[in-house]
């Protein structure tokens, strides 16, 4: 945890005056280009256009160190106190505060212009430590001074130094005790347990109602630092762009004024920043799919659907599925990933496909020499929720052929009937199961539902929806339409009839998902083989066709003119995708990807994501690719050929 020490430090280091020179802990808020064709004339149209953006939420905040001395202002880079700016007091023209007019309560604002600029830039900086109006005073008795040449600095940093003693001795005490919470915004709140606590074992409902809400609180943490993150891929991407905006306005290649802190804000996430926010998505989902049952106003799949948004942005900024790829720790618990794949979008189920084993298995189907290290996460804001609370956890704990575990139980975690099993999670009796029967066949279309025969008896998983959840009898689950189905009671679940299989299908060996390497293993081929064979039957079976394979119906497609390259745009994707005649699901799931991205999808991927038809877009990507590689070779021999018929011509 933080400790008042620490901080105590870390402002006495960031605010100190030293003779002629002074140093205070700033936060960049924005730099605007005082130009009436931006509609920034004057100071006070500056001053709307932040406040609009600070009520769009596109104001992202850079930590810096102003310095001011008898001849300018300098800004530092905090960590490596590499100089981004030097302001010459003589090309400061306007000094200003703003208190009280953003959510930055305390804001700097200063103009500033050089020889070589047509217009002046005004800066805006959130004083986050110390006052603003501090800063101001000293900038201002350095500027009159400067121009003067009277001495009134030295008194305003005395007054100032004797302020910034008394702040921090009164903002932080020095025998304050540790931080004892997370102090999250609380974007999630636990629901009312009420009628779900039964009141014959009170201390257990006591601690069952704690756990949920410590899940909570770290939820709540993962999801502020999720969103740190995105601000900071925002930052960077606007600060990239501002500065190719100037340097293409600018003669020579020398840095200009303001080019020094937009190159530290344009600086990216590292590479580990990444991982990080990667592993807190995915420790997100386990924890929303462990509380879907108790929280709501965002409901866990409203907040699902939020997360995808900053998981495309870092799909985008990273490069592509690589990285995210090699995250596996921490794994996926067996209910969080059928919670998604029962919640997301066509388009989210693209992105999640392709994410590869890390995220699409669940740990309980990796081999457990091969599972990942406990996985703890560490808070921008310091705290620390208990070790434990991770240990127990189902995406810790869970292994193959254990129970799922679905949601929260008393007992389970903490009643005197439980037992600590070998593994180290604790185990009960099962609640009593749910089966339905099956009324008519039905054929499986997408990765989300499941195919299955007439009269044959699944478990039911959820059964709140038009569309239930049904697991079969090894171990598939999907989804069927409710109408379509009964439901059975059975004494013993082991007498259940075997379902009317053909006794060619080997279904009793049920599939354990890809290798963990990402390569498809050998028992997922046989799982793509075995469902083929049952999609087939059934619709044999469906058609009255018992004798021979149903035909298929194969649309054929003019070749058309419109181009795919490896630098196309998702846009010139999907274009392609249509032009080649693909279905709407298809282009929606394959349209976000850019050509790059599309070209790198192995055949299995392809028929992961979109079904029978991946076979003929790995087909159409292949001849593509081969286009394009016969493009590019009959390029550089027309350029071989030319250069020697040239050789020819002169040598005559």
């Amino acid at each position: 945890m933080w400790h008042y020490q620490e901080q105590r430090k870390k402002y006495s280091n960031s605010n100190v005056i030293m003779q002629e020179t002074s140093q205070y802990h700033v936060q960049h808020l924005s730099t605007f280009v005082m130009d009436k064709s931006e509609s920034i004339a004057t100071v006070d149209d500056a001053i709307k256009k932040l406040k609009l953006l600070d009520s769009k939420d596109k104001i992202w905040t850079q930590e810096m160190l102003l310095q001011v001395t008898e001849k300018s202002i300098k800004l530092l880079d905090c960590e490596t106190k590499e100089e981004l700016e030097n302001f010459p007091l003589t090309t400061v023209h306007h000094c200003q505060t703003l208190l009280n007019q953003t959510r930055y309560p305390s804001v700097l604002l200063l103009i500033c212009q050089d020889n070589e600029q047509h217009k002046p830039d005004i800066h805006f900086f959130y004083c986050d430590e110390v006052e603003a109006e501090m800063v101001h005073a000293d900038i201002d008795s350095a500027l009159g001074d400067n121009t003067r040449g009277k001495k009134t600095r030295p008194q305003t940093l005395k007054m100032n130094q004797e302020k910034m003693k008394r702040q921090r001795e009164t903002i932080i005490p020095a025998s304050e005790p540790r931080s004892p919470g997370p102090g999250v915004k609380g974007r999630v709140a636990a629901t009312d347990m009420k009628d779900e606590l039964s009141m014959q074992d009170p201390e257990s409902n006591m601690k069952l109602a704690q756990r949920i809400e410590k899940d909570v609180q770290i939820l709540n943490c993962t999801l502020d630092d999720i969103e740190i993150f995105v601000a900071r891929l925002h930052k960077a991407a606007e600060a990239f762009a501002q500065l190719n905006q100037r340097n293409r306005s600018k003669k020579n290649k020398k840095r200009g004024p303001a080019e020094g802190m937009l190159t530290l804000r344009a600086k990216p996430p590292s590479e580990g920043e990444f991982i990080d926010c990667l592993q807190k998505l995915k420790l997100s989902f386990n924890l929303l799919a462990k509380l879907k049952n108790h929280i709501q106003n965002p409901s866990a799949a409203e907040l699902v659907h939020f997360l995808f948004g900053p998981l495309e942005l870092i799909l985008q900024n990273c490069g592509g599925p690589e990285l995210p790829r090699a995250v596996i720790s921490p794994h996926l618990s067996r209910d969080t990933v059928d919670f998604l794949r029962g919640h997301l979008t066509p388009k989210e189920m693209t992105i999640f496909e392709l994410l590869g084993d890390g995220w699409t298995r669940p740990r309980a189907d990796w081999p457990k020499d091969q599972c990942a290290p406990l996985y703890i996460p560490k808070f921008r804001n310091g705290w620390e929720p208990p070790v434990e609370l991770f240990r127990s956890s189902p995406w810790e704990t869970e292994t193959a052929g254990a129970p799922v575990q679905t949601e929260y139980r008393p007992k389970e975690f903490y009643g005197s009937q439980s037992s600590l099993s070998s593994n180290g999670s604790f185990s009960t009796a099962p609640a009593p199961r749910k089966y339905a029967k099956i009324r008519y066949h039905f054929v499986a279309r997408n990765v989300n539902e499941l195919s299955v025969l007439q009269d044959e008896i699944l478990e039911v998983l959820e059964d709140d929806k038009q569309w239930w959840k049904l697991r079969n009898r090894s171990g598939q689950a999907g989804y069927v339409p409710y109408n379509m189905l009964d439901v059975v009671k059975l004494e013993d679940p082991q007498t259940m009839i075997d379902p009317p299989y053909s006794p060619g299908i080997a279904y009793s060996q049920p599939y354990r998902g890809q290798s963990p390497s990402g390569s498809m293993g050998s028992d997922k081929d046989s799982h793509i083989q075995h469902m083929d064979k049952v999609n087939d039957e059934l619709l044999m079976l469906i058609t009255g066709n018992k004798t021979q394979q149903p035909t298929r119906n194969f649309k054929v497609v003019r070749q058309t003119t419109v181009p795919l390259a490896f630098d196309s745009s998702p846009a010139e994707v999907t274009t392609w995708l249509q032009a080649k005649g693909f279905s709407k699901p298809t282009v929606e799931r394959l349209g976000i990807l850019t050509g790059a991205q599309l070209f790198s999808l192995n055949k299995d991927h392809l028929k992961t994501v979109c079904g029978d038809e991946g076979s003929r877009v790995y087909s159409q990507i292949t001849v593509q690719k081969s286009q394009l590689e016969k493009s590019r070779g009959d390029s550089e021999l027309q350029e071989i050929l030319s250069k020697q018929q040239e050789k020819i011509s002169s040598a005559s």
